[in-house]
């Protein structure tokens, strides 16, 4: 059977991101492996090994290592096919990298996990977004984490009439609306003051931002099954959507409707733990919540009790 090349990308931007990812190249080759690179990265560490991310299916790639942080995580998982993609491995060299599975200090350690089979898949799923024009869908690119709507102007307030599945919930005044994922959750969500939810679960959030006073939309967690319809409504102003802070279209007309539902198609994560929700947890507890010292006796001081 042939031997199936692993992919490697990185942060074009970072020369730490560059030098660590030709490590990674030389480790790989001196295992006997085959190794490809994303093409924009090629020419600095193998020329002739290029290859595009729309190319990389599970059918010729093994799997892919991405060098960087989320934000690298999001443009590769966007540039992937939809279907039939393989999995990621992130490799943090950032600041949070909630994403990202190891970091500088672990990665050949924890590629050598992975080459001996010793890793668990996690299946994230993807929304879809589409803007309806002459009643017929433009279908957008899909998101991992999130599809913003916002206002084109950031002083002025959009007027967004919210369906679901159809049914009307909403009209408010505010900045915009995010539909996001469950992986999305820990993302602009939770800064905009949604809730986290599990990756595993298989949901979809709407959080406002910022809500004009008494305008009431507030967030909300559906089943990812449901369809969620945005309306423009304000006359002469404009709006951009926002697709995991990669990808913006601007100047979204008044009476635009944007519809997002769940996409046919989903991104994999090579994880290195004994089930896929300790690995969560664990991720969630180091890089979102953190957690404090707190002295086991801690207990209250005493009351006392007075007469009269």
């Amino acid at each position: 059977m042939e031997k199936k090349p692993i992919s490697l990308a990185c942060r074009m931007d970072s020369e730490r991101a560059i030098n660590l990812t030709k490590k990674i190249f030389e480790f790989l080759v001196k295992k006997g492996e085959i190794v490809q690179m994303e093409t924009r990265i090629a020419p600095k560490i193998f020329p002739h090994s290029g290859k595009d991310l729309k190319e990389m299916t599970k059918d010729n790639t093994k799997f892919l290592v991405s060098v960087g942080g989320d934000g690298t995580i999001l443009r590769v998982a966007g540039g992937l096919p939809p279907r039939n993609s393989p999995p990621i491995l992130g490799v943090n060299i950032g600041s949070l990298g909630f994403l990202d599975e190891t970091n500088e200090r672990n990665v050949f350690n924890d590629i050598n996990r992975v080459l001996k089979g010793d890793f668990l898949i996690e299946k994230c799923s993807k929304l879809a977004a589409f803007l309806l024009k002459d009643s017929e869908e433009i279908r957008l690119s899909n998101a991992l984490n999130e599809i913003l709507i916002v206002s084109s102007k950031s002083s002025k307030v959009l007027l967004a009439s919210v369906k679901i599945d159809g049914c009307y919930l909403n009209r408010s005044y505010l900045d915009g609306i995010i539909v996001s994922t469950s992986v999305g959750s820990t993302a602009y969500n939770l800064s905009a003051g949604g809730a986290i939810v599990k990756s595993t679960m298989d949901v979809m959030q709407i959080t406002p931002l910022n809500s004009f006073a008494r305008s009431g939309l507030k967030p909300i967690v559906l089943p990812i099954e449901s369809e969620v319809e945005v309306q423009l409504l304000r006359p002469r102003l404009s709006a951009k959507i926002i697709i995991d802070g990669q990808k913006t279209l601007k100047d979204i007309q008044p009476k635009s409707i944007i519809r997002v539902r769940k996409a046919n198609s989903h991104t994999s994560f090579i994880r290195l733990s004994k089930s896929i929700s300790d690995n969560y947890i664990r991720r969630l507890r180091k890089k979102i919540i953190g957690t404090i010292k707190v002295p086991l006796d801690d207990s209250p001081e005493e009351e006392i009790n007075s007469s009269f």
